[in-house]
C-alpha cells in the first residue's frame, strides 16, 4: 500500500545553499558539507532563532533610544505665543469644603391654613394668591346661619340670667325673713349657675369666630363677620370663589412668611464628626449658621440632618440648596489653578532653569479657593514656576506620543 505525503521535499542542495547564506560562520561550511540531514535540520532551527533574538535586541534599544522627552527649551518667540509668565508660591488661607445639600423649611409658626369655624356663605373675597397681608387684614367676608342662632341663643340666655338673679335675691331675701323654703333659694341658685356657665360657652364660641360679645347690640343681628388674616406673610393660594358654600374648619387661603426660614441640610456619614453648631453655611444666594444637629440616623441615605438659620437671606420654601460648610482652616502655600498640570491621580508643575529650560516638578494637590490651589512639595523649589501656560508646555512635551501608536 502506498502512502501520499502532502508536503514538498527540499532538495539537499538547496537547503545548503540556503543554510551558506544566512550564516556567516566559516566553520559552518565544513559541517554542511559533511554533516547527516537530522544535523542539518538542528542547524536550520539554530540559525533561525538566532535571527529573531537579533531583530528583538535591535528593536528594544530603537525604543530606548526614542524615549519621550523630559524637558523643554523654548525660544523667546515661542515663550510670547505660549503665554508663558512666571511666580512664586503664594501663601493664603484655604480650608476643606464640605458639600451639604438641602431644602429651605418654613417655621410652623410663620405658615398658616385659614378657615371658617362655621358653615356659610362666602360673599366677599378682598385678595389674590401673590398679595402680600398683614395680621389682622380682611380675606374674605362669610355670611352665616349659625351666626344668626348663636347670636340669639347669646341673648336668649342673658335673658334668662337676668331673670334667674332676681329669682335668687327674691328667695335669699325671703329665707332671711324665715318665709320661704331654703330649698327654693338652692334651686334659683342652681339655675342661675347653668344659665352663667350657658352664657360663657356661648360668649366664647362668639369670640372663636371673630365676634367680641360686649359690642352687641340688643336692637341689631350680625349676620356676615370678616375672616382676618392670623399672621402676616403672603397668600400663597386661595380656595374661596364667590357665593361658596363652605363648611367648618374647609380650608379656604394659604399664608406663608419666609420670616424665620431655616435650612434643613443632610450631613453624610463620613462628615458627621466633621459638622458643628455654629459652622457657617455658604451657598450661590448667601449663607446660614448651623444651630443644632439631629440625633437620628438615616439607614437609606446614610445621613444625619442639620438645622441652620438663614442670614439675611430670601429664599423660598421647599427650594433646594447647595451649600458648603468650612472646615480645617488653614495657611499653605498655594499656586493658581493654571500652573497645575494634572494627568491622572497625579499632579505637577513647571519651572524654568537660568538655561531657558522647562522641567515638570510633581506637587501634591490639597483645597481649592477662588482659583488658588493648596500645593504641597516634595522639595520646594528654587527656580520660578510657571504659573500662565502650563498646559501649553505640556502639550508640546507630549506631542507626537499618540501618533505613533
Amino acid at each position: 500500500m502506498t502512502t501520499t505525503n502532502n508536503f514538498n521535499i527540499i532538495p539537499m542542495n538547496t537547503l545548503i545553499h540556503s543554510i551558506r547564506r544566512i550564516s556567516a560562520l566559516p566553520f559552518a561550511f565544513c559541517l554542511l558539507n559533511f554533516a547527516p540531514r537530522p544535523l542539518l535540520l538542528a542547524l536550520c532551527l539554530l540559525v533561525a532563532l538566532s535571527s529573531c533574538n537579533k531583530t528583538e535586541t535591535a528593536q528594544s534599544e530603537a525604543a530606548v533610544t526614542e524615549t519621550a522627552p523630559t524637558e523643554l527649551k523654548l525660544t523667546a518667540e515661542q515663550e510670547k505665543n505660549f503665554g508663558i509668565s512666571l511666580g512664586n508660591p503664594e501663601t493664603r488661607t484655604v480650608f476643606d469644603a464640605i458639600v451639604l445639600n438641602g431644602v429651605v423649611e418654613l417655621s410652623p409658626q410663620q405658615s398658616a391654613s385659614v378657615s371658617f369655624p362655621l358653615s356659610g356663605i362666602v360673599r366677599s373675597i378682598g385678595v389674590l394668591a401673590g398679595n402680600s397681608v398683614g395680621k389682622g387684614n380682611t380675606l374674605a367676608t362669610i355670611e352665616s346661619l349659625e351666626i344668626i342662632q348663636l347670636q340669639e341663643d347669646y341673648w336668649k340666655t342673658a335673658g334668662q340670667l337676668q331673670f334667674a338673679e332676681q329669682e335668687r335675691q327674691r328667695q335669699t331675701t325671703l329665707s332671711q325673713e324665715e318665709v320661704g323654703a331654703k330649698r327654693k333659694l338652692q334651686q334659683a341658685e342652681s339655675e342661675m349657675r347653668v344659665l352663667e356657665a350657658t352664657k360663657q360657652g356661648i360668649e366664647a364660641k362668639l369670640q372663636v369666630v371673630g365676634i367680641d360679645p360686649k359690642s352687641l347690640k340688643t336692637n341689631q343681628i350680625l349676620r356676615t363677620i370678616a375672616l382676618r388674616a392670623p399672621i402676616g406673610g403672603v397668600v400663597k393660594s386661595v380656595q374661596a370663589t364667590l357665593g361658596k358654600s363652605i363648611n367648618g374648619g374647609e380650608s379656604l387661603f394659604e399664608i406663608v412668611n419666609q420670616t424665620g426660614a431655616r435650612l434643613v441640610l443632610k450631613v453624610f456619614e463620613k462628615d458627621v464628626n466633621r459638622v458643628k453648631i455654629g459652622q457657617k453655611v455658604t451657598f450661590e444666594n448667601g449663607s446660614a449658621t448651623i444651630t443644632s444637629l439631629g440625633t437620628t440616623f438615616d439607614p437609606n441615605t446614610r445621613t444625619v440632618d442639620a438645622y441652620a438659620t438663614l442670614t439675611a437671606t430670601r429664599l423660598l420654601a421647599g427650594q433646594y440648596v447647595n451649600g458648603k460648610v468650612v472646615s480645617s482652616p488653614r495657611q499653605t502655600e498655594t499656586l493658581p489653578e493654571t500652573a497645575i498640570v494634572r494627568t491622572g491621580e497625579t499632579a505637577h508643575i513647571f519651572v524654568k532653569t537660568p538655561q531657558g529650560i522647562y522641567r515638570p516638578i510633581d506637587v501634591k494637590t490639597g483645597a481649592t479657593q477662588d482659583g488658588f490651589v493648596e500645593v504641597t512639595f516634595s522639595k520646594k523649589p528654587t527656580l520660578p514656576i510657571v504659573i500662565t501656560g502650563a498646559q501649553t508646555l505640556q502639550a508640546e512635551l507630549t506631542k507626537g506620543e499618540g501618533e505613533e501608536e
